[in-house]
């Protein structure tokens, strides 16, 4: 029979499948605790408490508060866009995109916070984590996807691929950024972006411009 591993003399686990799950059940509380609080709300000892271990964890596995919302942002990046396969093989890519979008903020509201509180900050290494991990490979999968049906004859060659993309992207993300504005001037609730009819609204307003050539 081998030998168990022995056990940390500082508390740490030693056994890699124990470290995996602690990780990412402070990974999991993380993303549970930002999408019901702001971050700064979030305590280290919070986090150790809903994920169910030693909040001295978070130090050991990422170094502090911010290495472990910097690690989500990591996961969920991959998971996300890892779900979007090759788009040049979908019939409808770009209304996949926008699906894809709207499932992703309305799952996970904690996302528009965290550019609320960090990403409009020039100087937060959370924030550029936030970009580099989600605006910026958005900014290098749209436009080429774009770019790719101009070339199959479904969009207008004058249209500029890199404006394209901003423009939907803007159609996609504004509404969860002016939520008390949308909400209370528009009455138009957060269910309602979480709709197929809200989708297909997107949808026809983006590829009307772009499908569509304006009159003279």
């Amino acid at each position: 029979m081998p030998d168990k591993k022995p056990s940390s003399s500082k508390g740490r686990p030693v056994d890699s499948e124990k470290q995996a799950m602690q990780k990412q059940k402070l990974l999991d509380a993380a993303l549970a605790l930002l999408n019901k609080k702001n971050l700064g709300e979030i305590t280290i000892r919070e986090l150790g408490k809903v994920a169910g271990v030693n909040s001295a964890m978070v130090s050991y596995y990422f170094d502090n508060k911010e290495g472990l919302f910097i690690a989500l942002l990591a996961q969920l990046s991959e998971n996300k866009f890892n779900q979007l396969g090759d788009l040049r093989q979908n019939q409808e890519p770009i209304k996949t995109v926008i699906t894809f979008m709207l499932e992703m903020l309305n799952q996970h509201p904690g996302l528009m916070k965290l550019i609320h509180s960090e990403a409009m900050s020039g100087e937060s290494t959370l924030g550029a984590a936030m970009i580099e991990r989600f605006p910026k490979r958005m900014a290098a999968l749209l436009p080429a996807l774009i770019a790719d049906q101009q070339a199959r004859g479904k969009i207008r060659e004058d249209i500029n691929p890199k404006y394209a993309a901003f423009s939907l992207i803007s159609l996609v993300v504004t509404p969860f950024l002016v939520t008390p504005i949308r909400e209370k001037a528009w009455q138009i609730s957060s269910q309602e972006l979480n709709t197929r009819q809200w989708t297909e609204h997107i949808y026809q307003l983006f590829t009307s411009g772009i499908t569509q050539r304006s009159s003279k």
